[in-house]
């Protein structure tokens, strides 16, 4: 909140209407000559040599006991329209860096990626390739497990055409009840040598029939179809593996005629038949033996011109047996069907089921248990015989399909395996490649990393050395523009370049320079620079009773620097009266010393370059200390500093009332013409609050802020204090001979109630509320009525206060007139605040009342 004194760098000034002039009027001003240059930080600088008092509002017509004063804003200077941040280019940015920068970030990266694309690339091509050569693999091993089991179906079934071929030539003899002994020698070898033959039979056309199977561990059994005693039976007699008979039985034979058999009738059908004479019979369980069968019979013409047959019964159950034991890569299988999905023989055939009621007859492929065969089955019987690949169980499988013709015309021999009992090298060399891979990406990523970490480093190294050759640049300029600057070391003129230099090098929200009064209670601020709003302001001061711990810590030359302000207790009451107003929060307090003494102090509110500030600082303060240093001697030889006059009146209170609650003290003063009166009036803001509760604290703030008031008014031997709604009206003296020590005691309870006020505001964390205004000039006083009588002054005087006190710049701010400023100037510090039309007087100047000498 460094704000109460002049705003160096106006951008308007304010003319006034002359006397006598109304609104109506509408005539423009004089333009007052205004003067500009450009700094080395590039702010517009406006120097106004003819200006007047800046006012807040357009036009505004100010009343006051008969005296009327109209107030205009000037045309404001023309200024060069304001680039946003995004229009403003950097000539010494070089497209080239950024290139630069860009590539040493995304450089390294995009090479892994490349690099990470080029494996995935080789990766997937390997694994493509090595995927095709193994399932090539796998039906290469396919086809030629399917010629085996094609090869070993033959020769599993090879007894069965060769034996009948055989028997055709060996048993021409008509067959009789006698028993054809060599039918049966050569049914014995047979089934002694082949064990996957079951039994073997011959009839013919008359009804002969015999049969020869096996019957126990080596033992075999003859069975012949005959009538004994007008009954059909079967009369069975068991041999040992030599021959000689070790039994007999009969068992019932009723209706039972071998000639209509199918496989003795289709035998006698297709005799003739070149390529069908040996007959082959639908599988069929036999049910004696619970085997699987299938029965070759073969027709031929005995010695005796009867139709002979002769039939060999394989067993399908050591097929089946074979194919389960049958290896077809890890855990392939293989199936023989027909054209209908009956199993014939393969894997699994009968798996759980019940060995009694089993009917190897009945049994097909089921598509929810066998997908793959079922699968493969359809391929064939649309595609035909032929590799493919069909996927089931979320696997990938090969299969095989061909067909039997030289067993039987319907037969389908289906093999399968999954993919990865082949290709499962692939995969694990698939598995390999892509650790290797990810190991390889790693290092890659770590050396990209790596490169964006050095690449940075090194860019950060050389933005750092940049920044420092342009701070050493800027540092020169900023120390050439100090050092050229006109009587820098002498405090009675103003070196705002301090504070430029400051804000510019170091990206402050604000800086300012504190002077140490000489009774080392009080700080006063020279200069305070607000760079966003291009504003220097000075004249606030502060005191060692409500800053104890930050005046402590200037004493000590202890520098702060505090990330926020409000949460130190050094700094708290400092936060909310200075810094509040601009909504800083870190601060930096760098004390200033000079011959191990401490002068004053620099502060920056809100630094942004904290790195690059110390050398700045140390040049500044350099410089400040010097300035400072002066008044700190004057005072030592007693050359400087002021007294309060000694005469004081009794200071008159109560009589803002036209009827007062209690009788008034003192005798009533001569009314007249008083030609020097000292005249100062505060105004406050009208109140305004939303609740009960801020209402409450409102006036408990007024009522303390009053209670202040009063002291200071009794303890500077103030001639009256009088409150008119929400202005305060304060008399120095009032007497017929002018005495400057009353302008001296008005102005000293000035800043005391200034101080007073914004520590009263900011303790209850409202905004300053109010302006000063003060005159030295000619009023009219008297005293009004009777019982009780209201003591009331009115002249030019309260005027000239009340239009100071309206056109204030800021919160805060005391404005003088002329007058009182040629009366103080000895004892207090003042800034130009610029030219002010006075009605009825013309045009006067006016300033801005800093603080104590």
């Amino acid at each position: 909140m460094l704000i109460h004194g002049s705003d160096r760098n106006s951008d308007s000034v304010q003319q006034n209407h002359p006397a006598g002039k109304t609104s109506d009027h509408n005539e423009e001003p004089c333009k007052p000559p205004v003067r500009e240059h450009e700094s080395i930080f590039g702010r517009r600088v406006v120097s106004v040599r003819d200006g007047g008092l800046q006012s807040r509002n357009t036009r505004r017509i100010l009343t006051y006991r008969g005296s009327m004063a109209l107030f205009r804003d000037p045309v404001p200077v023309r200024r060069e329209k304001t680039l946003s941040a995004a229009e403003i280019v950097d000539p010494t940015q070089s497209p080239a860096s950024d290139r630069r920068r860009i590539f040493q970030i995304l450089g390294p990266f995009v090479g892994v990626l490349l690099v990470i694309a080029a494996i995935t690339g080789i990766s997937l091509h390997n694994y493509q390739t090595t995927r095709r050569g193994a399932i090539a693999l796998s039906n290469d091993l396919l086809r030629s497990q399917q010629r085996y089991v094609t090869q070993e179906v033959s020769d599993y079934l090879a007894p069965a055409s060769v034996g009948a071929m055989i028997a055709r030539d060996m048993f021409r003899d008509p067959l009789t009840n006698a028993t054809p002994a060599t039918f049966m020698l050569y049914g014995r070898s047979i089934l002694a040598h082949a064990p996957q033959v079951d039994s073997f039979y011959i009839a013919n056309d008359q009804g002969q029939f015999w049969m020869i199977t096996r019957h126990g561990k080596d033992g075999f059994e003859q069975t012949h179809f005959q009538t004994d005693d007008g009954k059909q039976v079967y009369h069975h007699v068991y041999t040992d593996r030599d021959g000689n008979i070790t039994g007999e039985a009969a068992d019932p034979a009723d209706g039972y005629n071998v000639v209509l058999r199918p496989w003795f009738a289709k035998a006698i059908k297709h005799q003739n038949d070149p390529g069908r004479q040996l007959h082959w019979t639908d599988p069929y369980a036999f049910v004696s033996t619970h085997q699987f069968i299938i029965t070759a019979s073969l027709a031929y013409d005995g010695h005796d011109g009867h139709k002979s047959v002769f039939a060999i019964n394989v067993s399908l159950n050591q097929l089946t047996s074979f194919l389960n034991k049958l290896q077809v890569g890890r855990s392939g299988q293989a199936v023989i069907v027909n054209m209908h999905g009956q199993i014939i023989a393969g894997h699994n055939m009968a798996p759980g089921q019940d060995s009694k009621t089993f009917d190897p007859g009945n049994v097909f492929l089921d598509p929810k248990t066998q997908p793959v065969f079922t699968q493969a089955l359809n391929r064939y019987r649309i595609e035909g015989p032929g590799t493919g690949a069909v996927r089931a169980h979320g696997k990938n499988y090969v299969t095989i399909a061909s067909e039997l013709p030289f067993v039987h015309r319907q037969w389908v021999l289906l093999l399968n395996a999954p993919e990865s009992d082949f290709a499962d090298f692939a995969q694990t060399a698939r598995r390999q490649n892509i650790g290797f891979s990810l190991l390889i990406v790693m290092l890659a990523s770590v050396l990209a990393f790596a490169l964006v970490a050095q690449g940075r480093h090194v860019e950060r190294l050389r933005k750092r050395i940049f920044q420092g050759r342009e701070q050493i640049r800027a540092e020169n300029a900023s120390l050439l523009e100090i050092a050229s600057t006109p009587d820098l070391f002498d405090p009675a003129h103003e070196a705002p370049i301090l504070t430029e230099a400051l804000t510019a090098r170091t990206s402050a929200r604000r800086a300012s320079l504190w002077r140490l009064l000489p009774d080392g209670d009080r700080l006063l601020c020279e200069d305070a620079f607000d760079p966003s709003r291009d504003v220097h302001s000075t004249g606030i001061e502060i005191s060692r009773r409500e800053n104890g711990k930050l005046f402590e810590a200037l004493d000590e030359g202890h520098t702060l620097s505090i990330a926020d302000a409000s949460q130190d207790e050094r700094t708290q009451n400092f936060q909310r009266v200075i810094m509040r107003a601009v909504g800083a929060s870190t601060l930096l307090f760098q004390p200033v010393r000079n011959a191990h003494r401490t002068v004053g102090a620099i502060v920056l509110e809100d630094p942004g370059q904290v790195e690059t500030m110390e050398h700045i600082i140390a040049i500044v303060g350099s410089v400040v200390a010097l300035r400072f240093a002066k008044p700190f001697d004057a005072a030592a030889d007693g050359t400087s500093g002021f007294a309060v006059p000694a005469e004081k009146y009794e200071t008159r209170f109560g009589e803002g009332f036209l009827l007062e609650p209690s009788p008034t003290a003192g005798e009533p003063i001569a009314a007249g013409f008083y030609p020097q009166v000292p005249v100062m009036v505060i105004s406050f803001v009208d109140p305004y609050a939303p609740d009960r509760d801020s209402i409450t604290r409102a006036m408990t703030v007024i009522r303390t802020l009053s209670l202040e008031i009063q002291k200071i008014a009794r303890d500077s031997g103030l001639f009256s204090v009088q409150v008119v709604s929400n202005r305060l009206v304060l008399v120095g003296g009032c007497s017929q001979t002018p005495d400057p020590s009353a302008a001296v005691r008005l102005a000293d309870a000035a800043v005391s109630i200034r101080e007073a006020c914004l520590s009263s505001l900011a303790a209850a964390d409202l905004d300053p509320v109010f302006r000063i205004g003060m005159d030295v000039g000619s009023v009219m006083a008297s005293e009004l009525g009777e019982a009780p009588s209201v003591f009331n002054i009115w002249g030019d005087a309260l005027n000239g206060a009340e239009l100071l006190t309206g056109s204030a710049p800021d919160a805060g701010t005391i404005q003088v007139s002329e007058q009182a400023y040629l009366i103080l100037r000895e004892h207090f510090l003042f800034r130009a605040r610029g030219m002010f039309y006075l009605p009825n007087s013309g045009i006067t100047r006016s300033f801005v009342l800093a603080g104590r000498r």
